[in-house]
């Protein structure tokens, strides 16, 4: 098994899922919370939220992953 190197780490792919991962683990330990706005849980707000800040993510993946193709 090869050693992970740091430009892996590096990798667009990389580091959007460790960024959805944080923030998917900040909504499930949120979760149990019994506050509401609106009738709606806050942890259903933050997920709604959350729809946006990931497609900006990905938009911002697919953009920097065509600079990376387009260099070499």
């Amino acid at each position: 098994m090869s050693k992970t190197t740091r430009k892996r780490w590096k990798d667009p792919g990389i580091i959007m899922v460790i960024i959805l991962s944080v923030i998917s683990l900040f909504v499930w330990i949120w979760w149990p919370t019994e506050t509401f706005v609106g009738g709606i849980s806050l942890a259903g707000w933050a997920m709604f939220v959350c729809f946006f800040i990931w497609l900006i993510l990905t938009i911002g993946y697919i953009v920097w992953m065509e600079r990376l193709e387009k260099k070499k």
